[in-house]
C-alpha cells in the first residue's frame, strides 16, 4: 500500500520562511513512500551514479548532464570514495580519479582571490549559496588525497585542497557563518565547517580561531532557554538547523579545551547535541520541508556523521530508522530524487549513498 506524502506544508512552517527566501517549487510529482521496506538497495544506485558521470569526470543533475557543476561532482566523488572506490582501490577507482581531475581543474583556473570555483547560476548554488562548490570540494579533496597514488595528481589535489581551505577561511563572516545567500545558507555553513575540518585532518594548516567561530555559530542556533533551534537562515525548516547544529556540537564537545571556558563550551555543546538527538526522533522534524529534496538528503547525511561519531545505541537506532526511510522513498531504478528545491537525481542519490556508507569506524578522522 502506498501512502502519499502530504502535499501541503503546515501553515506555521510556511509562515516561518521569509518571503524573500521562498523559491518556486520544481514541477516534480511528489514521491510516494513505500511501506514495508526497511533496507535500501545500494548496488543499483551506485551503478546509476557511475553511468551518470561525464567523460571529463564531472556530474550534473542527471545522466551525462551537459551542465555539470563542482558541488554535484564533489558530492558524487565523495559517495564513490565512501563506498570503497578510492583514488587507488575499488572497481570504480578510475571514476574517482576523473572526478578529482575535474575538481582540481576548476580550482586551478579560478583566480586565488575568488571564493567560488564554479560559474554562477547552478541549482546547488541557488539553494545552498554561491560558494557551495568550494565547500564540498574541500571535503572531497581532503578525503581523497591520501588514497591517490603518489605523483602529479596527488600533488595537484593537495594544492587544490589548500587553495579551497584558504578560500573558505576568506568566506567566513564576522559572526562565524560562511553563507548568507541561497535558500538554506545554514547548510552551506555546515559544509564549509566540515570542509575545513577535513582539510585540517589531511594536513592543511587551518586557523583554530576560524574553526572555533564556525562551531560557535552553528551550535549557537540552539537556545538553551527556549529549547528551540533557530531556523532564520535554514529556510524556516527545523531539520536543516538541527542537522547542522548537531554535527557542530559533536565536534565542539569532542575538542573543547580542558579550561574553565572550554568546559562551558563543552557543556553547551553537549546540551545542543542532546537536544538535536531528541529533535531527530520527531517525525515532523525528519520530514523537513514536507517532501524530500536535496536539503533533506544532506541533512540526513550530516546527522549520520554526528551520530556515527558518537556510536552506541543512539547511532544504531538512527541507522535503522534512516535506512528504512531511504528505502521507503527509493525510486524503482534505485535512485533518489528531490521533490523540491534541489531536485537533482545525482545530488540526492550521492548524498543518500554517503549516508548509507557512514559507520562509526570512519570517525577516527575529523568529521
Amino acid at each position: 500500500m502506498r501512502i502519499a506524502i502530504l502535499l501541503a506544508i503546515p501553515a506555521a512552517l510556511a509562515a516561518a520562511v521569509p518571503s524573500k527566501s521562498v523559491m518556486p517549487i520544481a514541477p516534480r510529482p511528489i514521491q510516494e513512500e513505500q511501506t514495508g521496506r526497511t533496507d535500501p538497495e545500494i548496488a543499483r544506485p551506485l551503478a546509476w551514479l557511475v553511468e551518470a558521470q561525464n567523460v571529463d569526470g564531472s556530474w550534473g543533475e542527471t545522466i551525462r548532464s551537459q551542465t555539470p557543476d563542482v558541488a554535484t561532482t564533489a558530492l558524487s566523488g565523495l559517495a564513490l570514495l565512501r563506498m570503497g572506490h578510492t583514488g587507488s582501490r575499488g572497481e570504480h577507482q578510475d571514476n574517482t580519479r576523473r572526478a578529482v581531475r575535474f575538481v582540481v581543474a576548476a580550482v586551478e583556473k579560478t583566480p586565488a582571490e575568488e571564493i567560488a570555483i564554479n560559474p554562477p547560476g547552478t541549482l546547488p548554488q541557488r539553494k545552498l549559496g554561491r560558494n557551495i562548490d568550494t565547500f564540498i570540494a574541500a571535503q572531497f579533496l581532503a578525503e581523497v588525497v591520501p588514497t591517490l597514488p603518489r605523483g602529479g595528481l596527488q600533488d595537484s589535489a593537495r594544492a587544490a585542497l589548500a587553495s579551497c581551505a584558504r578560500r573558505i577561511e576568506k568566506a567566513q563572516s564576522a559572526d562565524g557563518s560562511y553563507a548568507k545567500d541561497g535558500w538554506a545558507p545554514l547548510l552551506a555553513s555546515a559544509f564549509a565547517n566540515n570542509g575545513l575540518y577535513a582539510a585540517r585532518g589531511a594536513g592543511v594548516k587551518v586557523s583554530d580561531s576560524t574553526l572555533h567561530k564556525g562551531q560557535e555559530n552553528l551550535v549557537g542556533k540552539y537556545d538553551g532557554k527556549t529549547k528551540q533551534f533557530s531556523t532564520g537562515d535554514a529556510a524556516g525548516v527545523p531539520l536543516y538547523s538541527v542537522a547542522a547544529s548537531g554535527l557542530a556540537a559533536m565536534q565542539m564537545e569532542r575538542e573543547a579545551p580542558a579550561t574553565p571556558e572550554g568546559q562551558k563550551m563543552k557543556q553547551h555543546a553537549e546540551e545542543t547535541r542532546k537536544a538535536a538527538a531528541e529533535q531527530m526522533a520527531n517525525e515532523r522534524v525528519l520530514r523537513g520541508f514536507g517532501s524530500y529534496g536535496g536539503e533533506e538528503h544532506v541533512s540526513y547525511m550530516l546527522t549520520a556523521e554526528a551520530k556515527a561519531a558518537i556510536g552506541g545505541g543512539e547511532w544504531a537506532e538512527f541507522r535503522k530508522s534512516i535506512r528504512a526511510r531511504l528505502a521507503s522513498i527509493q525510486r524503482e531504478d534505485g535512485t533518489w530524487r528531490g521533490d523540491h528545491c534541489i531536485t537533482s537525481t545525482t545530488f540526492c542519490t550521492a548524498a543518500s549513498l554517503i549516508t548509507l556508507a557512514i559507520s562509526p569506524k570512519e570517525h577516527g578522522r575529523p568529521a
